[in-house]
């Protein structure tokens, strides 16, 4: 009898331990799915925060990055042509200046030779004694 007792006992003790563990169990379930949903959409919402700040800054350089390059290109980069065009132009005439002064000397005394040979061909009498160069 005593072992009976105790069988209802147990019985009368564990069912409702038993229900109310498994009640618990299904509220603890409920609230840490709760808590880990409002922590997941906190922290996506901190990540969305951070890269739309992350993108602003991009933006902001690379705005910053062009304009400097627009700078450059409308005012730094016109002077800085005009400077290296005119330093060529001045070096490229004085070459062209002396390639121009050989040839004009070569010219100058080839045509020199020739009118006197063709002066001494067409003159026989002439002699080199008589033409007197100053």
């Amino acid at each position: 009898m005593h072992k009976e007792m105790q069988k209802q006992m147990n019985a009368m003790v564990s069912v409702p331990v038993t229900k109310e563990g498994k009640r618990l169990e299904g509220s603890l379930g409920r609230n840490m799915e709760k808590v880990v949903k409002a922590h997941t959409d906190a922290l996506w919402a901190r990540l969305q925060e951070e890269n739309a700040k992350q993108e602003k800054l991009e933006r902001d350089r690379t705005q910053q990055i062009t304009n400097l390059i627009s700078n450059y290109v409308n005012k730094d980069m016109v002077s800085i042509l005009e400077k290296i065009i005119k330093k060529e132009i001045s070096s490229i005439g004085t070459t062209i200046t002396r390639s121009l002064s050989q040839v004009i000397e070569k010219t100058i005394s080839s045509a020199i030779t020739e009118s006197f040979q063709v002066c001494i061909c067409c003159h026989p009498t002439l002699t080199t004694d008589m033409i007197k160069v100053d």
